[in-house]
């Protein structure tokens, strides 16, 4: 095996990891959501309580930040691989 076929597989398993990274993070910010969507829609939480609505707001934005940033960063590494790949 010649050094540009092993450089196109390692290229090709990163390209494989970022992916289900990316889409990961996809599931986890949509499965976040449509929970907080069923349980205010069951009224489980109640919208008129400041204190719960702010530890909602907060947990949202550090779940759907962190999904966010994950998907992001995998997105730029998807992109960048696309290009070593094309330059190979």
């Amino acid at each position: 095996m010649n050094e540009e076929d092993k450089k196109k597989n390692i290229l090709d398993l990163q390209f494989q990891k970022y992916l289900i990274i990316a889409s990961t993070s996809i599931i986890v910010a949509f499965t976040y959501l449509i929970g907080l969507g069923i349980s205010i829609l069951s009224k489980q939480v109640r919208l008129d309580d400041f204190n719960i609505m702010g530890a909602i707001f907060v947990i949202s934005i550090g779940v759907l930040g962190i999904c966010g940033i994950i998907f992001f960063n995998a997105r730029f590494h998807l992109k960048n691989i696309l290009d070593m790949v094309k330059k190979l």
